[in-house]
């Protein structure tokens, strides 16, 4: 077999393992799940839990910025619970699926109650595995709403102005409300092969009731250097069989 024949062989490789390396991982999300599918006031979701103890109706969770040990205790709470939307919310967003969620929902042992979220703000976590190793860089794309809003920005006092964060890391938005849905989409790092956190500080200011609904995606792109080993050992591949 000649090199140039080789070289095409190597190179045909590279392109197969490419493709395969190449593939993004795109991890939906949604808030008020249940057994994997829409729940029902009462329920607790299947993975988004809160800080506990830290839910002070009309007020801000802290006057300092969040610190770790708060992320890590959001992470490791309760699981919120599912809660029936106050008729001045928004019933829904886009994502169909998706559910309104709560720290605690207004109905008794026996199911009597509104369902709607007891007013407090919350410290939620949403945890996002991300297959493979090392760091990547991904696309959040999160479509939202809540009661009264996301982040202490609107209401002037508290120490986390934003609504957003990343493994800790605040992503610079501030918005969110009870009556419309917003969405918002920015560039996150990630790390490969372990529990990625989403946190989502719901800020209570009107002391009725509070809750929030999301859906979103996280979209992983493989790193350049898995593509770059990968021509490497194609090459070297055709060099040895010359």
């Amino acid at each position: 077999m000649t090199t140039r024949m080789h070289l095409s062989l190597a190179l045909t490789l590279l392109a197969g393992l490419a493709s395969t390396a190449s593939a993004n991982q795109v991890i939906t999300f949604r808030s008020g799940q249940v057994g994997g599918a829409p729940g029902s006031a009462g329920q607790l979701d299947d993975s988004v839990t809160y800080l506990a103890n830290a839910n002070p109706p009309g007020g801000a969770i802290s006057l300092n910025p969040f610190t770790a040990a708060e992320f890590a205790g959001a992470a490791a709470g309760p699981k919120a619970v599912v809660i029936n939307p106050h008729p001045a919310w928004t019933p829904g967003i886009s994502d169909t699926k998706a559910r309104w969620i709560n720290w605690n929902v207004d109905l008794d042992a026996s199911g009597a109650g509104t369902g709607y979220g007891s007013p407090g703000s919350a410290l939620y976590a949403v945890p996002l595995f991300v297959a493979g190793s090392g760091t990547y860089s991904a696309t959040l794309t999160i479509e939202l709403a809540a009661d009264d809003t996301l982040g202490d920005w609107a209401a002037g006092i508290g120490g986390n102005p934003f609504s957003l964060y990343m493994n800790g890391t605040a992503l610079g938005f501030q918005g969110g409300n009870y009556a419309s849905p917003t969405t918002y989409s920015t560039t996150v790092t990630v790390n490969g092969g372990a529990t990625n956190y989403l946190y989502l500080y719901q800020r209570d200011m009107g002391v009725l009731v509070s809750g929030t609904i999301f859906s979103g995606t996280l979209d992983v792109v493989p790193t350049p250097g898995s593509l770059a080993l990968l021509g490497l050992g194609a090459m070297t591949f055709a060099r040895r069989r010359r």
